[in-house]
């Protein structure tokens, strides 16, 4: 889909939104600054800094309109386990970010195509 028009506008925004949040979460990530709680939820500490880069490049890949739609795949896989993981330690409240990023992922990879 083209960016232009409504739609067009509301993916733009939608993947801006997104750019910022995984910018922003994958570097905290990349520079250490979740280790507890990685721990916490079970995982070795090297998976944090793995999402993190993974995190820091879907977010540079909503910049770009051609890497739009891999970024959302990515993103989608990426939410799905953080949802799991919150829900499985019970901080199911906790899984509402993730869940709204999905959903602008979902929407995003649906019209970047």
């Amino acid at each position: 889909m083209r960016d232009d028009g409504n739609a067009g506008k509301t993916v733009k925004v939608a993947s801006i939104l997104l750019a910022l949040l995984f910018l922003l979460n994958g570097g905290m990530k990349v520079f250490g600054m979740m280790v507890d709680e990685f721990a916490l939820w079970g995982y070795p500490a090297w998976f944090q800094y793995l999402i993190g880069v993974v995190e820091v490049l879907a977010g540079v890949g909503f910049l770009r309109r051609p890497t739009r739609f891999l970024a959302s795949a990515v993103v989608i896989v990426i939410m799905a386990g953080a949802i799991f993981t919150l829900v499985r330690a019970g901080a199911a409240a906790q899984a509402a970010v993730p869940a709204v990023a999905l959903i602008l992922a979902l929407f995003v990879g649906k019209n970047s195509r």
